[in-house]
This record gives structure tokens, sequence and C-alpha cells, in this order.
């Protein structure tokens, strides 16, 4: 990665921090509307987004009331959530296609993997957290996508020197 590459992923990461903090009361826990998730929508115009969006949510997870299990484990599930999106919608081209992919994608296993966690640690309820986490990331997703298309068309989103 170049030296832009690598200050842009840390104004991701650094974005994605600052969102989470700011509404940290509804960022965590069974019942979710973590804000900065729409950042998500970035890794469709260049899937070096998804180092930033990582350290954004390590960073983020060093907060939350569940330790190292949500430092390491939310971590981790962005990383995959974000690699099925980028491998998935690599070789669409229209950007709303690749937009509503990533809403299902992020909804449905994010949800599902921040659920496991959640079952585990706080012994909830598996489906009724599924539900309730992916109700809150769709919400959020779908205002993503929104503001990350029209942002897009505004300016140049992918990481590539210009």
């Amino acid at each position: 990665m170049s030296t832009r590459e690598i200050v842009l992923s840390a104004i991701i990461a650094a974005l994605y921090v600052a969102i989470t903090f700011v509404f940290s009361a509804i960022s965590y826990g069974p019942v979710q509307f973590r804000i900065a998730e729409m950042l998500n929508c970035l890794i469709i115009y260049d899937k070096r987004y998804i180092w930033g969006i990582t350290l954004g949510v390590l960073i983020s997870n060093l907060q939350s009331t569940l330790g190292i299990i949500d430092i390491t484990w939310g971590t981790l599930t962005t990383v995959i959530t974000l690699t099925v999106v980028y491998f998935v919608t690599k070789k669409i081209t229209d950007r709303r296609i690749q937009l509503a992919i990533c809403v299902l994608i992020t909804t449905v296993l994010m949800g599902f993997l921040v659920a496991l966690e959640l079952t585990y640690v706080l012994k909830s309820p598996f489906l009724y957290t599924w539900l309730t986490v992916s109700l809150g990331e769709l919400v959020v997703m779908l205002a993503g996508a929104f503001v990350i298309y029209f942002l897009g068309n505004t300016i140049n989103l992918s990481l590539e020197s210009r």
C-alpha cells in the first residue's frame, strides 16, 4: 500500500471510531444501530477500504463491555463479511446492484455472526438476537447505501491515485 492509501485507511478508521463513540449508546448490544457500519458500503468502490473499516471496528470494540471476545470476534466478523461482499460484487458493474448486495450480505451475515457472539457471551436467545442485530444493520446499511451512492456520484471514492 502507498502512503496515500495508508493515510486514507487511517482516516476511514478514525471516522468509524468517531461515529461509533458519538453514538456509543446505540452501537453495542443485542439491539444496536452502529451508524458507522454505513462505511461498509465503501467496499464497493475499493477493496482496500476493508483495512480502514476493520481497524475502526477493532478500535471501537476496545470500548465494548464484552472485552477481548468482541475485540477479536467483532473484528474478524468485519473482515469475513467485507471479504464476502468484495468477492460477490467484484464482477458486477452496476453500483446500485453492488450496493443492494452489500446491504443484503452485511445484514444477514454480520447479523448472524454478531448474534453468535452475543448468544455465547450474553446467553441471549440466538434467533431474537440475529433478528434485532440484523434489523439494526439493515436500517444503517440502507441509509449508508444511499449516502455512499450519491457521494460516489459526486466524488471519486476509489483509493487509486488520480
